[in-house]
């Protein structure tokens, strides 16, 4: 039996964050028949809780790139990798010696995303989790002090999220980590880049699910659309991109489906649960 997993922003997601009409019913009934479909994305677990509940998920979820997989029903942590407080403030330092005040900076954590200001990426998610409960909101935390603030609340750190329209500069900055740290980097999206532990991204992160289930990978569909998808369409049996993908990303791909605005994913996965006897 195949089972699933799909990256979420420009892939499972149409443009404007929202899910298929029939995606829960096609998530529950595939569950209920024995596979798995498992969401893998560069965002941290918490800001998918909402689209993890309304979809009726009971399984893991590959977050922060592959730092951490946690099951958000039961709080099982399968597998996390962090940075030290000591290595995140070297980061943040560093940052800071940019003194570019366009570049917004993000710290990733177990329980919330940390900031020193409302950034562009967490105002549009306040907006859009604007009508939700309390639960289901992602969990940020805004403080000029944001490494003491980590330091207090004994934080683990999984991911650092640079958001800016400037990509060499985010790129030279990341070399110049890369030579004090060991870390990996990568853009999630347009102007999303990331960095992360060394030796975290998807690819490895469902190399650990195939072992910690004893499923084999090669029964494993990907789905995804960005430079961070490439590990898992490295590693997995068949990978999939929707034709909204930029052509470099296709060619990595076994094959090229419909636009994510078209819900090409659900489309792709209810056809296999059908034809499951």
């Amino acid at each position: 039996m195949k089972w699933f997993i799909t990256d979420m922003d420009g892939t499972f997601l149409n443009d404007k964050k929202e899910v298929a009409p029939n995606a829960q019913d096609v998530v529950v009934k595939l569950q209920d028949k024995g596979s798995k479909f498992i969401i893998a994305t560069g965002r941290p677990d918490i800001a998918v809780k909402h689209y993890y509940y309304n979809l009726g998920m009971n399984d893991v979820v590959i977050s922060n790139n592959g730092s951490l997989i946690r099951n958000l029903k039961t709080g099982e942590i399968v597998y996390q990798k962090s940075f030290t407080i000591d290595e995140v403030e070297t980061i943040y330092n560093m940052f800071k010696e940019l003194n570019d005040d366009v570049i917004e900076f993000h710290v990733y954590t177990l329980n919330y995303i940390y900031c020193n200001k409302l950034s562009f990426s967490m105002a549009r998610m306040k907006r859009l989790e604007e009508n939700m409960p309390d639960e289901l909101k992602t969990p940020m935390y805004i403080h000029d002090d944001i490494i003491g603030e980590i330091k207090k609340n004994k934080e683990d750190c999984q991911k650092i999220m640079m958001i800016a329209k400037d990509h060499e500069k985010v790129e030279k900055f990341y070399k110049k980590v890369s030579k004090v740290l060991d870390v990996d980097g990568t853009f999630s999206a347009t102007d999303f880049f990331d960095i992360m532990p060394k030796g975290c991204n998807k690819g490895t992160a469902i190399e650990k699910l195939a072992q910690h289930y004893n499923y084999p990978i090669d029964k494993c569909v990907v789905f995804g659309d960005n430079f961070n998808d490439k590990e898992m369409f490295d590693v997995a049996g068949w990978s999939v991109c929707p034709d909204n993908a930029s052509t470099a990303i296709q060619n990595m791909c076994d094959e090229v489906i419909g636009n994510n605005n078209d819900f090409s994913v659900i489309k792709y996965v209810e056809d296999y649960y059908k034809k499951i006897k």
